[in-house]
């Protein structure tokens, strides 16, 4: 009786040590995970000046910034301007440059998009469509 038991301790040890490891590596995981989410918010935030995001645009004047390094959008009525962003865009530049000077909310609205980046976003308001 004596000898199974002893026997069956290597592999309860070894059952330990893997639970062990699966909640280290899901902390890790975790961690890194609201880092990256901090990091992006820091993106968003970098110092701007003061805009009135009262100021009304229209269609006319969004669609002259339609480029990388002048990219404003229209999302739900609402202008942005996404220049500064774009380089840090997870989905790169060119995937705010399609919708650049014009209606972005259906891209926008996608199921690619998390949740925070209606948070971000609202860093770059700059006005409404008038």
């Amino acid at each position: 009786m004596r000898d199974a038991t002893l026997a069956s301790a290597p592999t309860a040890l070894l059952a330990t040590r893997t639970l062990v490891v699966a909640v280290v590596l899901y902390l890790l995981a975790r961690t890194l995970r609201d880092r990256r989410r901090r990091d992006s918010r820091d993106v968003a935030t970098r110092a701007r000046a003061a805009v009135d995001r009262a100021t009304a645009y229209s269609s006319e004047d969004v669609a002259k910034h339609a480029s990388k390094d002048d990219l404003w959008v229209i999302i739900d009525g609402k202008v942005y301007d996404l220049t500064e962003y774009a380089d840090e865009h997870p989905g790169g530049a060119d995937a705010l440059a399609r919708n650049a000077g014009r209606d972005a909310t259906t891209g926008f609205r996608g199921p690619q998009h998390p949740s925070r980046v209606f948070d971000v976003v609202d860093d770059y308001l700059i006005g409404v469509l008038a």
